[in-house]
């Protein structure tokens, strides 16, 4: 089983990502960061099914989120950008939390996500090419 962790970013708007591999059944991704992480959504993406021989979506998506956040909207995201590259399932479990953050705060931590997620995929698409 493969494990990368990638992180970005500095202080309260730092953010780790850990990506388990399932040997091809699948990839299990933890994102945390802030100044408090913690569990704030859940998403879950999948290859698009077929009807007819013919693909009906390129990544079908469902979210779970504790009342309260909006951990699964990032969580969303990254899942999409991570199936769609791999051709795997991926579940993305996610929590970051700044204090009294602002939209500067929030855009930050969304680049420095999207960041760490990229050199994931860098790493781990490079791996399954070898």
């Amino acid at each position: 089983m493969i494990m990368i962790s990638e992180t970005c970013g500095k202080g309260k708007h730092v953010v780790e990502v850990t990506v388990h591999d399932t040997d091809g059944w699948g990839l299990v991704v933890f994102v945390r960061g802030g100044e408090k992480p913690h569990l704030g959504g859940v998403a879950l993406a999948s290859p698009g099914g077929k009807a007819h021989g013919q693909k009906l979506s390129s990544c079908d998506l469902w979210t779970i989120t504790v009342p309260g956040h909006k951990d699964a909207e990032l969580a969303q995201k990254i899942a999409k950008k991570i199936c769609k590259a791999s051709g795997e399932p991926v579940s993305v479990s996610l929590g970051i939390h700044v204090e009294q953050a602002e939209a500067k705060d929030i855009e930050l931590i969304c680049m420095n996500a999207d960041a760490a997620v990229t050199a994931f995929l860098q790493k781990y698409l490079n791996k399954k090419i070898q």
